[in-house]
């Protein structure tokens, strides 16, 4: 059973959307460039994902990167913001695909192709994004899972605060910026509190999809996000922190806190 995620491209219109999104969105819009795409989610109050993705500006336009599994559900979420901006969203004809890079380089830098628009991406991995089909490559979705990056399919939609998903060490947070629908849980977590569960790496034979459970230890482990093939599954899964277990890897980077402040004393 092959289970590549597929992805799409929201293409936003009007011209308020940028400020109206930027009130929606973890990640400082009104800040964005031609040469970055920034990592960010959509939340609802309580800080759960609604949506996940990378922003784009394509020919001066707000473009998202994201899976194609939640993008109705997303977009239905923000047509209200978006009415009030008189500013609307379509899914956009451009074919993205996931694929590895021979030259890799920091995370959210675009670039142009030959005959594509590339947004580089965490495991050496970048988006291509042309007008054309073009064949998508399982084995880099895997690469980016094993650097610690999932994004929120439908199966996993408003289950994790980003702190959860490590949204916050891979870019995909502002602490800066501003008010935004469920800024007040994630800044006091991240301000005064510790996630108790987070993503672990899982590889195996067992066939996974977002919105599984993964059982193990006693525990019901969510799958945040998951690609499948005849041979494998790599998948990302919500653990309890304190779970320690040779068949959950952890993600390949250190959890720190992104702002000042102070956390509860262990005891």
């Amino acid at each position: 059973m092959l289970s590549e995620p597929t992805f799409r491209v929201i293409a936003f219109r009007g011209d308020q959307v940028i400020k109206a999104l930027n009130g929606q969105s973890t990640q400082a819009l009104t800040e964005m460039s031609d040469a970055f795409a920034p990592l960010g989610a959509f939340c609802d109050p309580k800080g759960r994902m609604i949506g996940s993705g990378r922003f784009i500006l394509l020919d001066d336009q707000l473009h998202f990167i994201t899976p194609g599994s939640q993008i109705e559900d997303l977009m239905a979420h923000l047509k209200p913001f978006l009415t009030l901006a008189r500013a609307e969203a379509m899914i956009s004809p451009l074919d993205c695909r996931l694929i590895r890079s021979d030259s890799p380089r920091d995370p959210g830098t675009v670039t142009q192709g030959a005959d594509d628009i590339l947004v580089h991406e965490h495991g050496h991995t970048c988006w291509a994004l042309r007008h054309h089909p073009m064949q998508g490559d399982i084995e880099a979705h895997r690469n980016r899972l094993n650097a610690g990056l999932g994004f929120v399919q439908a199966g996993s939609a408003r289950q994790l605060i980003p702190q959860q998903a490590h949204y916050q060490m891979l870019g995909g947070v502002s602490f800066t910026k501003g008010c935004y629908t469920g800024q007040e849980v994630i800044a006091r977590l991240e301000h005064l509190g510790q996630a108790k569960k987070t993503l672990r790496i899982y590889t195996g034979h067992q066939s996974l999809s977002a919105g599984d459970l993964y059982h193990i230890d006693g525990h019901d482990c969510l799958v945040f996000d998951a690609v499948t093939d005849t041979d494998m599954t790599t998948a990302l899964v919500l653990c309890p922190e304190a779970l320690e277990s040779e068949e959950l890897l952890r993600v390949p980077f250190e959890i720190t806190r992104q702002v000042a402040g102070e956390r509860p004393v262990k005891r």
